[in-house]
């Protein structure tokens, strides 16, 4: 199919300009503030870890590649999100957008460590946040779960066991006999893995969605053709 795109001129090119001054100018506040504060060293806050601390390139590198695995779940959720709710379809919109909210809070937990660091300065047991995780996780399969029906659901069952392995792992690693250095090795593969599952989950669930748009967007339009046409392009 032919690209009908024409090219964009150069004051219709800098309408989207518009759009990214207030993100530009509300990004630059937060750096600002940020350089202006004398609590933490300015290092600490824009360096990569290893550049600040001489530590190899690779350190961390298993947490940030988990990392990029939510963010890329987060994402690809939000936009068959935005998608299914053009098309005006509601059940795969909310299914989509539900996982987007609850990849995000789970991206800015692992990235932040938020779990470590709110039990650590406000007390709160580290369980308390696995089990917040838990029923987010279950409402949200429980309202989609007519959508979740046509979706690749074995694997999303196979995120979810994941991740109860690691937070198995985590808690009594220690009870069933593991010593500290298998004790980690575990938990953090079976979470790496209950990532790459819960990302994979989206990507091909947006896939068949988005396929099954298309399909029925050029079924609407052949049924707008004349009928010795309509076949042909069946």
């Amino acid at each position: 199919m032919a690209d009908r795109r024409s090219q964009t001129g150069l004051w219709t090119g800098l309408a989207p300009l518009r759009s990214l001054a207030p993100i530009w100018m509300a990004s630059s506040l937060v750096l600002v503030v940020l350089v202006q504060q004398d609590t933490v060293p300015q290092d600490q806050l824009l360096l990569d870890p290893y550049s600040s601390y001489g530590l190899p390139w690779y350190t961390g590198l298993v947490s940030s590649l988990g990392v990029l695995g939510w963010t890329s779940a987060t994402v690809v959720a939000a936009c068959a999100g935005w998608l299914s709710r053009v098309v005006e379809r509601r059940a795969a919109s909310e299914m989509f957008f539900g996982g987007a909210l609850l990849s995000t809070l789970l991206t800015l937990d692992d990235l932040f460590q938020l779990h470590i660091v709110v039990t650590k300065h406000l007390g709160i047991p580290k369980v308390s946040f696995y089990g917040l995780y838990a029923v987010l996780g279950l409402a949200w399969a429980i309202h989609n779960l007519q959508e979740l029906r046509r979706s690749p659901y074995p694997v999303l069952i196979a995120a979810g066991s994941a991740m109860v392995t690691s937070v198995f792992v985590d808690r009594f690693g220690s009870t069933i006999g593991l010593d500290a250095t298998t004790s980690l090795v575990a938990e953090d593969v079976a979470k790496f893995l209950g990532i790459l599952a819960w990302a994979t989950f989206f990507v091909s669930t947006a896939k068949a969605v988005g396929r099954s748009i298309l399909v029925s967007v050029a079924q609407r339009s052949a049924d707008l053709l004349p009928s010795r046409f309509q076949a042909t392009v069946r």
